[in-house]
């Protein structure tokens, strides 16, 4: 899949009208730099709420609100790690999207085991399923997994991105979930899913459509995209970039 194609879809797909968000650059020099993380959106380089070359030809969109866990819904959200860690990070996700794909298998084994298995950080997922129907689909599935089997929702997240197909070509039919799901957290559990699925469809649409306008309203507008402490993080970052941050919210900064 050639990136155009992608951020195509994501220009198209984006109701805020934003384009991409390309990975942060960390300025490190000897020390700790103190101050903001500075992180890119779209071709132009510059920060939300930055003018740009041509922020001119951009729709002008409300502010949005300071970034700040303690403001972000964390009750009744899937997550893993202890539930009273000292930490809370918002992850918004599309299970279609690549670039999460990217941050699941380079950095977040390193942010499982030094933090999730720790007890340092509770990881909080939130949908942002915005590329499609399939994206949907899979988001639904997501939430009666968390439902039905709340200890097996790691091994299915990571099972779905381990068979992440292109977006929007069909590879997330009914069928093929079952089978990934299956094979994560057993053919009992399963049938509960799809089950809940069926029943709870329209009710889990509404929790994934208020992920997503909570998101937007503190500057998300793609994914993978990260709330930790008081910074908002976008892009399929390296694990140094998301390792600074934590330790700068663990000690209050």
């Amino acid at each position: 899949m050639k990136n155009q194609n992608y951020e195509e879809k994501l220009q198209n797909g984006r109701p805020s009208g934003g384009s991409w968000m390309l990975p942060i650059s960390i300025l490190v020099a000897g020390v700790l730099i103190s101050g903001s993380v500075i992180y890119s959106v779209g071709k132009n380089n510059s920060a939300p709420g930055i003018a740009s070359g041509n922020a001119g030809a951009q729709p002008q969109q409300p502010a949005a609100q300071t970034a700040d866990i303690s403001k972000v819904k964390i009750e009744g959200q899937p997550f893993i790690g202890n539930p009273n860690a000292p930490l809370a990070v918002a992850y918004w996700l599309d299970y279609q999207c690549p670039f999460c794909r990217r941050f699941e298998t380079q950095s977040m084994p390193q942010l499982y085991e030094e933090y999730v298995k720790t007890g340092k950080i509770k990881l909080v997922y939130k949908d942002f399923q915005f590329l499609g129907p399939d994206s949907q689909t899979l988001g639904r599935f997501g939430r009666a997994v968390w439902e039905a089997a709340p200890d097996k929702f790691y091994a299915w997240h990571r099972a779905i991105y381990n068979n992440q197909g292109i977006e929007n070509t069909g590879w997330a039919t009914q069928d093929a979930i079952m089978s990934f799901t299956t094979q994560a957290i057993g053919a009992s559990d399963a049938a509960r899913v799809l089950a809940l699925v069926q029943s709870k469809g329209d009710r889990y649409q509404q929790g994934m459509d208020a992920d997503r306008a909570e998101g937007e309203s503190f500057g998300v507008t793609g994914t993978p995209s990260f709330i930790i402490g008081k910074q908002l993080l976008a892009g399929a970052q390296p694990y140094a970039a998301i390792k600074q941050l934590i330790e700068l919210a663990l000690q209050g900064g």
